[in-house]
């Protein structure tokens, strides 16, 4: 998983490995249903004003134009927001991906009599609405629309929604093997759980 320190921020699942190509968007199809990645493309969302102190809202709201998406913040309602169980999580492939890593990382690190996490605030593609059924993190999308999307066929690129990890493959001798050198890239980075899936292949 890929977390940041809440300190510092202060100062469709798709086919799988099993997927035949022509039943996966290529990179053309999926450009197009990715969100921008021009400057001042993220924004935050206080999502439990409550538990978020203005002064720290208003802090938030300053990195926005620091941070990428998809991030989310979790904290323990007893510890707060400076408490050592506070986690954010970086760099994910969609909002509920985010959520889920900062609500067990934080989890894991309260106090075992302090309430459960809960995610607090979130950066999101600016003007995001609903879950799409083809995202992908900040990162990935900048790496997807310019090298993966220029390069030649046979391709594929895959993702994992436990960690945030992508990989691809391109210029491969058929299109099963673009698809298992991808899985096989993206499973290989840190942090990975092996859990990769293909969610475009040309």
């Amino acid at each position: 998983m890929r977390f940041g320190a809440i300190a510092c921020v202060l100062s469709l699942l798709l086919v799988g490995a099993t997927g035949y190509a022509q039943d996966l968007p290529t990179a053309r199809q999926g450009q197009k249903l990715l969100s921008s990645v021009d400057k001042n493309t993220t924004e935050i969302r206080i999502l439990r004003p409550d538990l978020v102190p203005e002064v720290y809202q208003t802090a938030l709201a300053q990195a926005a134009g620091l941070q990428r998406y998809f991030e989310a913040l979790a904290i323990s309602p007893t510890e707060g927001m400076l408490g050592k169980s506070g986690i954010h999580a970086i760099n994910f492939h969609s909002a509920a991906d985010a959520h889920q890593a900062a609500i067990a990382g934080c989890n894991k690190k309260k106090l075992k009599a302090s309430k459960s996490c809960v995610v607090v605030a979130e950066f999101l593609p600016k003007g995001y609405v609903s879950p799409a059924a083809f995202g992908l993190s900040h990162n990935a999308t900048v790496e997807f629309t310019t090298k993966y999307k220029r390069s030649g066929k046979s391709k594929a690129f895959a993702i994992s929604h436990s960690t945030g990890n992508w990989g691809q493959a391109v210029k491969a001798a058929s299109p099963g093997e673009a698809q298992a050198a991808a899985l096989a890239d993206c499973n290989a980075k840190p942090g990975g759980n092996g859990d990769c899936v293909v969610i475009s292949a040309d």
